[in-house]
């Protein structure tokens, strides 16, 4: 468990392209995701003691979600799409990005946007983005988790390939990999395949196999293979 930098907290907005490309508001310092429901009233007085203390119950109403975000305004491409969605009123397509949660994408608008400055300063905004229609969300992957260690398949033999089985991982996730001979790293053995040289011989081969994602990074080492022999 770790804990999730709020820099990543972001919104993205798309160009309307085809396909669509979705780009990071530059200039956040602060900002903040709105996750709400409305309280729909449901209490009802006990008929059989109407004069006793009645007990408030509520359900879920209508939901929420908006992003708050104030900084620097900074001046490109970006921030000039954005103005024009804000000019207009109008509906567009963006992501806010959860770090630790996932992203929620879908149809935004822009309910509140206010520039400011002083004489001496530069120049700042601040903006909320309310949901306008439906939004999809899509976990955020957790960190890489071995289930099932590594293996290596073939002989230990001089001259002969060796190949690393990544094992069972829980998470998406991009391997890489690192030789060893009786414990110690390979120079340049970073392969998925490996081919011991005279100077592995009695030494036992292992291989280590780190699983990365945005999430996190893993590593797992094999079994080590018989004491390599000469060709």
């Amino acid at each position: 468990m770790s804990q999730e930098e709020g820099r990543l907290l972001l919104i993205r907005i798309g160009n309307a392209a085809e396909p669509e490309v979705f780009a990071n508001l530059c200039g956040l310092k602060t900002r903040s995701f709105n996750l709400s429901a409305a309280e729909v009233d449901t209490t009802i007085p006990d008929c059989n003691n109407p004069g006793g203390k009645v007990q408030k119950t509520t359900e879920p109403g209508v939901v929420s979600r908006t992003f708050s975000g104030s900084g620097a305004f900074v001046s490109g491409a970006t921030q000039a799409l954005l103005m024009n969605h804000v000019r207009a009123g109008e509906v567009f397509n963006a992501e806010v990005i959860v770090p630790g949660d996932g992203t929620y994408a879908g149809p935004w608008m822009v309910s509140n946007f206010e520039l400011g400055g002083d004489m001496e300063g530069k120049m700042t905004f601040s903006g909320t983005f309310s949901a306008a229609g439906p939004l999809t969300f899509a976990q955020q992957a957790g960190a890489p988790s071995n289930t099932l260690l590594p293996a290596i398949s073939g002989i230990a033999q001089v001259g002969v390939t060796l190949n690393a089985l990544v094992g069972v991982w829980s998470g998406s996730a991009v391997f890489t990999y690192q030789w060893k001979a009786a414990g110690v790293p390979i120079d340049g053995a970073t392969n998925d395949t490996y081919q011991p040289v005279v100077g592995d011989v009695g030494k036992k081969i292992t291989v280590t196999i780190t699983g990365t994602n945005s999430s996190g990074t893993a590593s797992a080492t094999s079994a080590a293979t018989d004491e390599v022999i000469a060709a």
